[in-house]
C-alpha cells in the first residue's frame, strides 16, 4: 500500500462530514433512549469538480487509476478551510497513551491567546481532528486541545502536531470515484473518501 498526495485540483464543490460511531439503544417498556460512544469516528468527504480538462482532466484520471480502488491511500484536505488561529510554528503532543476528546501538548509559542480557534483542523498521529473549542498557550508553552472525533490510536509523545494550513488526513476511496465525458473533451468527476482510522 502507498499513501499518494492528492493532485493540485480544487473541487468544484466539497462535503464534509464526521460519521461517528455511536449506538443507541431504546427500551421498549419505557422508550427511554440511551447513547453510546465507540471508537471509531472518522472523516467521510464527498468531492465534484466539473469540467475539467488538460492537465488537470489528466491529472485526476491518473490519480484515480493509480489507487487501484481502495488499494491505495492519499492525503486530503478540507480545501474550504481557513485557519482561524492566532498560532504559527510547531507544537507537539505532552505524553503518551492519550485517547479521548482532551489532548494535552506542549512546545507551542508562548502566552499566545486563541492560538487555535474552534473550526481549526490539526492532525497528528495521522488522524484529522478538528478543535472544539477556542485553546490559548500558557506562559511555558502547554494547550489544551478539545477535539472531535476523539482520538482513536493512543499517542505517542512529542509526535508534531500539524496546525498549518494545508492540514492533511489520510483517506481512502469509498464507495464512489468516477467521471463523465462531454464533447469537447470535460470531464466532471465525483469522488467519496473515507478517512483511514487504521493508517
Amino acid at each position: 500500500m502507498t499513501t499518494y498526495t492528492f493532485p493540485s485540483v480544487t473541487p468544484t464543490t466539497s462535503t464534509f462530514e464526521l460519521i461517528t460511531n455511536t449506538k443507541k439503544f431504546q427500551s421498549p417498556l419505557s422508550g427511554a433512549v440511551q447513547t453510546a460512544d465507540r471508537k471509531g469516528a472518522r472523516w467521510r468527504v464527498t468531492m465534484s469538480f466539473k469540467n475539467l480538462s488538460g492537465v488537470n482532466r489528466a491529472l485526476m484520471q491518473s490519480f484515480l487509476a493509480k489507487l487501484n480502488g481502495q488499494e491505495h491511500r492519499f492525503y486530503l484536505q478540507d480545501h474550504s478551510y481557513t485557519k482561524r488561529g492566532a498560532g504559527s510554528g510547531t507544537i507537539d503532543v505532552k505524553g503518551a497513551s492519550q485517547t479521548g476528546s482532551t489532548l494535552l501538548c506542549d512546545g507551542a509559542a508562548f502566552a499566545v491567546t486563541n492560538i487555535l480557534r474552534e473550526g481549526d483542523y490539526i492532525a497528528f498521529n495521522n488522524e484529522l481532528h478538528m478543535v472544539t473549542t477556542d485553546a490559548s498557550s500558557d506562559g511555558s508553552g502547554n494547550v489544551t486541545l478539545t477535539i472531535a472525533p476523539p482520538i482513536r490510536k493512543p499517542t505517542n509523545d512529542n509526535d508534531l502536531i500539524d496546525t498549518d494550513v494545508p492540514v492533511l488526513g489520510v483517506f481512502m476511496l469509498g464507495s464512489k470515484a468516477a467521471w463523465s465525458n462531454s464533447v469537447g473533451l470535460f470531464s466532471d468527476f465525483s469522488i467519496e473518501a473515507i478517512e483511514d482510522v487504521l493508517a
